[in-house]
């Protein structure tokens, strides 16, 4: 993508069936899912999505996931979009989410729907013109159904995030391309801070190499 190698290519699945293209959801719409060869109601086949690391049992997961919106602008576009929509609600400023470095969410059907993002870098851009603020210790938080249905516009430079993905089947090899995108609203939360001190002086047998 781009002259980026995405970490989630396979030729064949773990289930030894060929790769394939699946659309998910379309216009906004579920279509269907990721199949390996344990079928489901109405998904009887599989669409070489069988995957796992070695040890486990085979589950339709991920490969490279590509999020593609119909109706794009440039980054200076979604900035000033940005500062409108903080405007309109009344803030002093909008946040920015430069990069990440990771994350996880919770869609079980026994757990909570929810999902957690680690941003690398974070600015406040303010309404007034004031220089853009970095923002430290913050993490991403949310509920997925919720969070979709606040985005308004996406750019128009997709930009790719290479990892590995840890489900029931264990890790595995997986890439996420979007382009950026503009939410009317977001959840934040300060980043977990250990109160311990580290001690003021070392081990006693640290002194001297040990030797009394």
């Amino acid at each position: 993508m781009n002259g980026v190698d995405l970490n989630g290519y396979y030729k064949f699945d773990d289930d030894g069936v060929a790769a394939q293209k699946v659309t998910v959801v379309d216009k906004g719409i579920l279509k269907n899912f990721l199949m390996s060869r344990s079928p489901v109601s109405g998904f009887e086949t599989s669409n070489g999505h069988g995957r796992k690391a070695p040890g486990y049992r085979t589950v339709g997961r991920q490969g490279n996931l590509i999020v593609q919106a119909s109706t794009t602008v440039s980054d200076a576009m979604l900035r000033a979009m940005l500062i409108a929509e903080a405007k309109k609600q009344g803030k002093t400023f909008g946040l920015l989410f430069k990069d990440i470095s990771g994350g996880f969410t919770l869609t079980g059907r026994s757990s909570t729907q929810s999902f957690q993002v680690t941003p690398i870098m974070v600015y406040r851009i303010y309404v007034d013109g004031r220089p853009d603020e970095l923002v430290r210790g913050v993490d991403l938080i949310g509920t997925p159904l919720t969070s979709f249905s606040k985005i308004v516009a996406a750019g128009d430079a997709p930009e790719v995030f290479n990892g590995f993905c840890g489900a029931e089947s264990g890790y595995v090899p997986v890439a996420a391309v979007s382009p950026a995108i503009l939410t009317t609203q977001i959840e934040v939360q300060k980043k977990a801070k250990s109160s311990e001190r580290p001690p003021i002086l070392p081990p006693p047998v640290a002194i001297n190499g040990g030797q009394r």
